[in-house]
């Protein structure tokens, strides 16, 4: 299978012409092969994805991995955390992430390691309740003065807010789900609930960085970032790449 992904000469071609088309994928592919069919080519796109030599930045176009995954690590609270809502709620959709992966990011340092817990709407108060006996420092839905007022930056709070519907996210092992980075970005624009307690400019600083570093499907951003109502305020944070488009 490696040798007909032609990985080598893919590479020469994404480098001049990237991002390409699924269309203009299937005629560099029929250089070789003149009868290769879409659902061949499909299964070629699945497999060099596996291998980290594409990714999409758009719903049906290709480009070089040049940057890295997003990898984030999970703290000893995010899973015991995890376990917790999993053992009283098992029916219960949720996401979980520190604002540490966000921090990172900063040009400034932050004391504050807060664990974001995202629930569906319909448990959010049940699970407040049980974390609120389970662990110190569980906060609903703050806001600006709850986070003035009440959330120290020394030390590591829990904050709960709603799950909302086809947010994109990835699982773990078969587990609890974290949000993809397209999704931390469109909340971290949004920041209601509060997530970190910062500037619209340190907001873009975080951002800038992010995009330096890592891959980013703009398709997948922009229609999370649609659902939530914002999908306008991504040109200003250097986060629209245009209208989605289509093919194949």
């Amino acid at each position: 299978m490696t040798d007909a992904l032609k990985i080598d000469e893919l590479k020469v071609f994404l480098k001049l012409n990237q991002p390409v088309s699924t269309k203009e994928l299937l005629h560099f592919y029929q250089q070789f092969v003149p009868t290769l069919k879409i659902n061949t080519l499909r299964w070629r796109i699945y497999e060099l994805k596996k291998l980290d030599i594409i990714y999409s930045p758009q719903r049906g176009f290709y480009a070089l991995q040049e940057k890295k995954k997003f990898i984030p690590s999970a703290t000893e609270l995010i899973e015991t955390i995890s376990k917790s809502v999993q053992d009283r709620f098992p029916y219960a959709k949720f996401s979980i992430f520190s604002t540490q992966w966000l921090t990172n990011f900063s040009n400034h340092m932050y004391q504050s390691k807060n664990i974001i817990l995202e629930v569906e709407i319909d448990v959010i108060d049940a699970v407040f309740h049980f974390l609120n006996e389970e662990f110190p420092n569980v906060f609903l839905l703050p806001d600006q003065k709850m986070y003035d007022y009440y959330i120290s930056p020394q030390q590591e709070n829990i904050i709960i807010t709603r799950l909302h519907v086809d947010a994109p996210l990835s699982q773990i092992e078969g587990s609890y789900y974290i949000p993809r980075l397209e999704k931390l970005l469109v909340d971290l624009v949004i920041n209601t609930p509060v997530i970190l307690p910062i500037s619209q400019s340190e907001i873009k600083t975080i951002i800038t960085n992010v995009l330096e570093l890592y891959s980013i499907n703009y398709s997948t951003l922009s229609r999370y970032a649609k659902k939530r109502g914002i999908e306008k305020r991504l040109v200003e944070f250097n986060l629209s790449k245009g209208e989605e488009k289509n093919d194949i």
